[in-house]
């Protein structure tokens, strides 16, 4: 495989794998890294990829457990409070209170999901941020449709009550 028709293949894919990266890692510069690494990987087997059926589910698969791997050997280590990114918000439209109060739920919602097990995380982003089909997932997970779909459900269950209970304290102080 040329130069050439490897970024035909596997460069087109680069903001999904960023993101997913992104996603599980939640540091831009970690998620870079990832990126690369998996890029590096590809190049080294670029002989043997005409063999699959899928060239992006391979590379969101090998992205997907690099940064398993890495968060499974941060947990040994003390978490450094990197700050969450946000979205940014059009103060043209909306008043400085409103912006504040959209910009705490972001953060209270990013929050809540990277709490999530790694696995209900992943499938979180691949589903609901990616918009991928449930067979995608499954062929980048190894897990089967219906495992998905309950582990989706269980994931989005798991925020909406850690969302209901943030908001029923909040009530409760004010």
């Amino acid at each position: 495989m040329t130069k050439t028709e490897f970024q035909n293949l596997v460069i087109p894919s680069r903001d999904k794998l960023y993101r997913v990266a992104l996603s599980l890692l939640r540091d831009r510069q970690d998620a870079e890294d990832a990126l690369q690494e998996v890029y590096l990987k590809l190049w080294r087997m670029r002989r043997k990829l005409a063999a699959y059926n899928s060239v992006e589910a391979l590379a969101v698969t090998m992205i997907k457990n690099l940064c398993l791997d890495q968060l499974r050997s941060y947990r040994n280590r003390k978490q450094d409070g990197r700050e969450l990114e946000t979205m940014s918000l059009s103060s043209a439209t909306r008043s400085p209170e409103r912006s504040v109060e959209i910009s705490e739920s972001l953060e209270t919602i990013h929050r809540l999901v990277g709490e999530l097990p790694d696995r209900q995380r992943m499938i979180l982003h691949l589903r609901d941020i990616e918009h991928y089909e449930y067979e995608e997932i499954a062929d980048m997970t190894g897990l089967t449709v219906n495992n998905i779909r309950v582990t989706l459900s269980r994931a989005r269950k798991s925020v909406r009550e850690a969302w209901q209970n943030h908001q029923n304290y909040e009530h409760r102080t004010n």
